[in-house]
């Protein structure tokens, strides 16, 4: 959990600074991104001690946390990470509102934004899987098994319903590869 978590809250931060206790603080009390990730990090660490008997007294006072912060999370900024999702360091979540990961596998150094709901189409059946550095944009959707490229790009409003190369720009309902060769690293690194 720390060292995702120190990443997300790297990314967060946006340049180069050492990150001293009090300015993750501020960082973390004053991004919905930040505190939605505390909780997920926080959920898959307790899920990891349950296999761990020497983490066990830990686990009466981290679970209600975990539903204290996830709960909160998901009342206040409507972003609901569940513990199915597998999601690598340094995630970047640009808006709040509407959004769902579940379970889906998201590499490291991705970004989302409000309403992005990347999950199975059915219950039982496997969700997307996105490689590193992807950015997702506002409103899309990736329901099901497809799997987006490293570097790729899924526009805003896009609905993803087959796989995305890697460096592509995707658009569209269905969305469809409009650009190969796409460079999103002036998206990407916020």
């Amino acid at each position: 959990m720390t060292s995702a978590f120190v990443e997300d809250i790297r990314r967060l931060a946006g340049d180069s600074k050492p990150l001293r206790f009090g300015r993750s603080l501020r960082i973390c009390l004053g991004n919905y991104g930040a505190q939605a990730l505390l909780g997920y990090r926080l959920g898959r660490w307790l899920l990891r001690a349950n296999k761990k008997p020497h983490l066990w007294p830990l686990l009466p006072l981290g679970w209600p946390l975990y539903f204290l912060v996830s709960r909160y999370v998901h009342l206040a900024f409507d972003i609901r990470l569940h513990l199915s999702a597998d999601i690598g360091p340094g995630l970047y979540i640009g808006h709040f509102g509407n959004i769902v990961l579940r379970h889906c596998r998201l590499g490291r150094h991705c970004s989302i934004s409000q309403s992005n709901h990347l999950e199975p189409a059915a219950e039982g059946q496997p969700g997307p899987t996105i490689g590193e550095r992807v950015w997702i944009g506002a409103h899309a959707r990736i329901v099901g098994p497809f799997q987006i490229g490293n570097r790729s790009t899924v526009s805003a409003a896009a609905v993803v319903q087959r796989d995305i190369p890697e460096n592509a720009l995707c658009t569209g309902n269905p969305a469809r590869v409009i650009m190969r060769d796409y460079d999103n690293s002036k998206l990407i690194n916020v």
